[in-house]
């Protein structure tokens, strides 16, 4: 059989490429992708891995600082701790010269006194000698009497023979008025 071409020339088809090429050709292109890709993405890698390489060069200057900084903040807190305690200790402290001026004045001159105690609550106890009961109680009097202390209570009071003479041997209690206890902080 003979084939004979009819149309015109200018519409003469031309060949058809065929299909094996096209797909030869699409691999190649996909593959000249991937490899692209890859290398790109190799690249990118290198550039993170240098720059973690970096921040961790970074960390390893800063170790000596952060070690400087947590030992600050541990003084810090040694410090406000310490601080607590003595506002603590400020608070429980008694106006001595207070107590002893205060004292001074209101004891009468047939008593003495051999020992004070006190209390972080404000609680005295004062232990001494009288010449009778009556200059004991007057030394109890004096103290309830005084803006200074409040509360006198005799917890011994007992008679004995010190150099051949007579006295009492005594225990009063006494505790600081409120006002005083907050003038002793300053």
């Amino acid at each position: 059989m003979i084939r004979i071409n009819l149309l015109p020339r200018e519409r003469v088809r031309r060949p058809t490429v065929a299909p094996r090429v096209l797909v030869g050709l699409a691999f190649v292109v996909v593959v000249a992708a991937l490899v692209l890709a890859t290398l790109a993405l190799n690249l990118r890698n290198a550039r993170v891995r240098a720059q973690i390489d970096d921040v961790n060069v970074r960390i390893e200057e800063l170790k000596p600082k952060v070690a400087e900084v947590e030992a600050l903040q541990r003084q810090i807190a040694e410090a406000r701790r310490k601080e607590q305690l003595l506002r603590q200790l400020e608070g429980l402290r008694i106006p001595w010269d207070n107590v002893l001026n205060e004292l001074r004045k209101i004891m009468p001159a047939d008593v003495w006194l051999i020992r004070i105690d006190a209390r972080g609550d404000g609680n005295l106890t004062f232990n001494g000698f009288g010449m009778s009961y009556e200059a004991v109680a007057r030394f109890m009097v004096n103290l309830d009497g005084s803006p200074l202390f409040q509360g006198a209570d005799l917890t011994i009071g007992q008679k004995q023979n010190q150099a051949g003479h007579d006295v009492i041997n005594f225990s009063v209690t006494a505790s600081l008025t409120p006002r005083q206890k907050e003038v002793g902080v300053r």
